[in-house]
């Protein structure tokens, strides 16, 4: 059974799903415990996997299939927290939708996403990517109309997956 065979039946059949989390509903291992959250967590990228006849599916991805049918290429967490498998929390996008939807970078030294310090000219730059192009929207004396001119123009290239960074 590869990912793309798995169907909507099987895994309402192997699982029972309790608000984000997937419980065994019947015995597919010695391991498997009925009435236990299915899968573990992983350290790297505080996903939640799950182990099925030897193909490891992450678990937001078997949710999604769990409740529509069908399990989409990309499928994002609307509040940047990856171990939050709740349907409500689930939606599928595309690569570009995704990384609009992204956490703040570690490296960001001005605490806003978008908003960077150019010391040459020193001001501030507000820029964003979309449509596969960086978007420069100016150099800012003050850090707070960078900041306005970076979140609004991110809500208009971005829409519904326009994310300050912070994880809500």
């Amino acid at each position: 059974m590869n990912q793309s065979n798995l169907t909507q039946a099987q895994v309402l059949e192997m699982f029972s799903y309790v608000d984000g989390k997937l419980l065994w509903r019947k015995k597919t291992s010695r391991k498997t415990v009925i009435g236990n959250e299915a899968g573990t967590h992983r350290k790297t990228d505080g996903y939640r996997q799950i182990m099925i006849n030897r193909c490891i599916y992450r678990t937001h991805r078997l949710v999604h299939l769990y409740h529509h049918g069908w399990m989409p290429e990309i499928i994002d967490h609307i509040n940047q927290n990856t171990s939050d498998n709740r349907i409500e929390n689930l939606r599928s996008a595309t690569r570009a939708e995704n990384a609009y939807n992204c956490k703040m970078r570690p490296d960001n030294t001005s605490g806003v996403k978008g908003v960077t310090w150019c010391k040459n000219k020193r001001k501030w730059v507000a820029r964003l990517y979309a449509d596969r192009r960086c978007v420069n929207l100016g150099r800012f004396a003050e850090m707070q109309d960078a900041v306005a001119a970076v979140m609004a123009a991110r809500h208009q290239y971005h829409g519904a997956f326009a994310s300050e960074g912070m994880p809500q």
